[in-house]
């Protein structure tokens, strides 16, 4: 009985080493059969015109990693290997490398800061200050940043240019600039309204929560200046 089932063993070894080498032969053939192909150049495509050259061309690609890059759009590719160019056989995986794009930074809330400490806010974010324009303005004093061009939050590449405007302080005699009524009563833009000699256009809104004659909203914007304008717009919680 024992001596039977060493002889099935060794029948099943040499079985098993002659599947081995055969296996070998055969899949050997297949390669060695597969014709070679000058492997196309896919640096600087789209990770999507890249997947599809290569597979024409009879290859395949696998991602090998992602760099940061401030000079590549996000997706692209940035390098591959074999390298373009080389005789290589069909059925090859290309390995490519992937940019990510630049570093992307995110916009500091400037409103309310002086121009000084705007621009410190900006450096610190590794931003740079544009344009300063300058306006008259009720709402925020002389110096202080009234609005940025890239708002706040915004994500945004390393070394971005925000600019900003910067109030000049209350206009001059003769120029006659929007109040901010939102959230105020009704009563407080009516007096300035008769002083002014500008009629108000009064629209109301239902809003639950909210007492009656409250100033949801307004048009023109606070600080536009209205020194021309026969007329303004609010919108009144009814």
């Amino acid at each position: 009985m024992l001596e039977r089932l060493f002889k099935l063993f060794i029948i099943l070894i040499i079985i098993g080493i002659v599947f081995y080498f055969a296996f070998n032969i055969i899949m050997g053939a297949l390669v060695h059969n597969k014709k070679e192909v000058v492997l196309p150049n896919v640096v600087g495509k789209s990770i999507y015109n890249a997947v599809e050259e290569l597979s024409n061309a009879g290859f395949g690609l696998k991602k090998d990693g992602e760099e940061l890059n401030q000079n590549v759009p996000a997706g692209v590719i940035l390098r591959q290997n074999p390298s373009a160019g080389m005789s290589v056989r069909e059925g090859k995986l290309v390995r490519v490398t992937i940019s990510q794009g630049g570093e992307m930074i995110y916009v500091p809330n400037l409103v309310g800061q002086t121009v000084r400490s705007a621009d410190i806010s900006l450096r610190y974010s590794t931003l740079v200050m544009g344009e300063v324009s300058k306006k008259y303005s009720l709402k925020m004093g002389k110096g202080t940043v009234l609005s940025q061009d890239i708002a706040a939050g915004s994500s945004v590449d390393k070394d971005s240019v925000v600019n900003i405007i910067v109030s000049d302080g209350p206009p001059p005699e003769g120029v006659v600039l929007m109040p901010d009524f939102v959230n105020k009563n009704l009563e407080e833009a009516g007096i300035w309204a008769a002083h002014c000699g500008i009629a108000l256009n009064i629209a109301g809104e239902k809003i639950s929560g909210i007492r009656t004659n409250i100033v949801l909203r307004q048009l023109p914007e606070a600080d536009t200046d209205v020194t021309d304008l026969e007329s303004v717009s609010l919108w009144l919680s009814a």
